[in-house]
C-alpha cells in the first residue's frame, strides 16, 4: 500500500466530500412521485388519435411480385397486426401475409400481402376485416351470454346459502 491510501482513513464523511469535490450531490435528490406525463410534453392520446389529415391506412403496391401490397397501419399494434396475419392465412387466394413493427417506439406496422391473383391484396385486406369484426361480434356475445349466466347461478347459489 502507498503512504497516502494509509494516511487517509475510510469514512463515510471523507466519501461525501469526495463527490461534493466530484460535483455529485452527497445524497440522491428525492422521488416527488410519480412522473407527470403531461407537463413532459408527451400527450397520451397522441399514440392513438389520428392526426388531422392524417390516414389511417397507406397502400404501397409491391412492384416486385405480382399481386402484392404493402399496407402501413398508423397508430396500431401487433394486436391488430397479428389478428390480420392470422385471419389473411386461413384465406384461400392469399399465398403470403405478415406484418413487422419498424419501431417499438412509434405505433404502427406494415402489412405485405401477396395474392394468388384471383382477388387483389385489398379485397383480401378488406375481406379478413369484415371476417375478423363479425368473429368479435360473435366473441362478444358469447362472453356476455356465458357472464349473465354466471351472475344468474351466483346469485341462485347466495340465495340457497342464504335460507339454509
Amino acid at each position: 500500500m502507498s503512504g497516502i491510501e494509509e494516511e487517509i482513513p475510510f469514512e463515510p464523511s471523507s466519501i461525501t466530500f469526495a463527490r461534493e469535490l466530484a460535483g455529485r450531490p452527497s445524497r440522491p435528490a428525492p422521488r416527488s412521485g410519480p412522473p407527470d406525463l403531461q407537463n413532459n410534453g408527451v400527450d397520451v392520446y397522441e399514440a392513438i388519435l389520428l392526426a388531422p389529415g392524417e390516414n389511417k391506412i397507406d397502400v404501397d403496391i409491391d412492384t416486385r411480385l405480382p399481386s402484392a401490397a404493402i399496407f402501413t397501419f398508423h397508430k396500431e399494434d401487433h394486436t391488430l397486426g397479428n389478428l390480420l396475419r392470422t385471419r389473411l392465412l386461413k384465406t384461400a387466394h392469399v399465398i403470403f401475409a405478415a406484418y413487422r413493427v419498424p419501431h417499438p417506439l412509434t405505433p404502427n406496422f406494415q402489412l405485405r400481402v401477396q395474392t394468388d391473383g384471383e382477388i387483389t391484396p385489398r379485397d383480401a385486406v378488406v375481406n379478413a376485416s369484415q371476417a375478423l369484426i363479425k368473429d368479435l361480434g360473435i366473441l362478444s356475445r358469447e362472453f356476455t351470454k356465458e357472464y349473465e349466466l354466471r351472475k344468474m347461478a351466483n346469485a341462485a347459489n347466495q340465495q340457497q346459502a342464504a335460507v339454509e
